[in-house]
């Protein structure tokens, strides 16, 4: 089994409707579904990428948003998809400047990204798909 280490993002900022968190929607052409993500993406090892600049990297590359501050590092997990096992790294990063989100899948091959856009807390958990998704949100929320 191939082993991808991936970073992924709770990127959070302070609104005037107060806490809020960026999400990506994705279609995901093996379900033929949308979905609504958490930013992440393959650490490049082999250019001897860090998990911290792989996740600032990949919120620059999916939301095209460069203000920003990682916070703390949270609980990490893993899964398998396909003939893969991802472990991921996940990251709580505060967009530390207004900036507009700028989203672009020129890096995601046939997983589109539709929009990004921030939901309040309590709407977040409705919104994402996967429970490790909406675990890091939790665990997010007891550092900001």
């Amino acid at each position: 089994m191939k082993i991808s280490n991936d970073a992924q993002a709770v990127v959070y900022k302070q609104g005037d409707q107060g806490l809020l968190f960026l999400v990506l929607k994705r279609f995901d052409p093996d379900k033929n579904e949308t979905h609504y993500r958490l930013i992440k993406g393959r650490i490049k090892e082999k250019e001897g990428e860090t998990s911290e600049v792989a996740v600032l990297r990949e919120i620059k590359e999916e939301a095209g948003l460069t203000k920003l501050r990682i916070v703390s590092k949270i609980p990490s997990y893993s899964y398998e998809a396909g003939d893969v096992r991802h472990e991921v790294s996940v990251f709580l990063v505060e967009n530390t400047a207004e900036e507009l989100v700028s989203v672009d899948s020129s890096e995601e091959g046939a997983f589109t990204i539709e929009g990004a856009t921030w939901f309040r807390v309590e709407d977040i958990a409705t919104k994402l798909n996967f429970e490790v998704e909406r675990a890091a949100i939790r665990e997010g929320l007891k550092l900001v």
